[in-house]
């Protein structure tokens, strides 16, 4: 059996090797990632370090969008994207409501979605609620739409709000309650 602090060497040597090739085979992308410990060369497009990973050394490496810089044990690449995949959004009408219905496939810092309705698909959309409705996370999402009147051909669009007050919209679709039916009285016939 071998000594504990062998076996945590072992194991971070082994962490280490991992950072660098990862780091290695990602070459140009760079997320977020603490590194420690020191480590080997790593070289890529438009990053070369040598021996310097978790020390605190600061310098740039490259230049332009994709340039990084080594600090204190920490590789500071551009903030992760916020990304939503959505995967449908559709909206239909069903007991005198549309409803709106969206899936998405991944949800990063997504803070929550609003969505837009227009009369006209060229007319300026508006918020149909002030809130946000909240991300929860789960891939299935529906919202009712209760106000729309029957006969009128709506547009909807979806906004996704991220954690930094960033938007993406998505759309749009569009849906129409059924016109009001008409209504016949009968009066009976009263005859002198």
């Amino acid at each position: 059996m071998r000594h504990p602090t062998t076996l945590r060497a072992s194991i971070l040597a082994l962490v280490c090797c991992w950072l660098v090739v990862s780091i290695a085979l990602a070459q140009s992308a760079v997320d977020w990632a603490v590194i420690a410990g020191g480590g080997g060369p790593s070289t890529g497009p438009d990053v070369a370090l040598n021996a310097t990973l978790g020390q605190p050394i600061v310098g740039p490496s490259g230049s332009g969008p994709e340039a990084v810089s080594l600090g204190a044990g920490y590789w500071y690449g551009a903030a992760p994207a916020t990304a939503v995949t959505l995967h449908s959004f559709a909206a239909v009408a069903q007991d005198g409501a549309i409803i709106l219905t969206w899936e998405t496939a991944l949800e990063v810092d997504v803070l929550g979605f609003h969505v837009y309705r227009a009369d006209t698909p060229n007319a300026e959309p508006a918020r149909l609620i002030a809130t946000l409705l909240p991300a929860t996370g789960e891939p299935r999402y529906t919202y009712v739409d209760q106000t729309a009147a029957p006969g009128v051909a709506y547009t909807y669009w979806l906004e996704v709000v991220d954690m930094g007050g960033g938007a993406t919209r998505y759309g749009p679709v569009s849906a129409a309650l059924p016109p009001a039916a008409w209504h016949l009285i009968y009066l009976p016939l009263v005859s002198r």
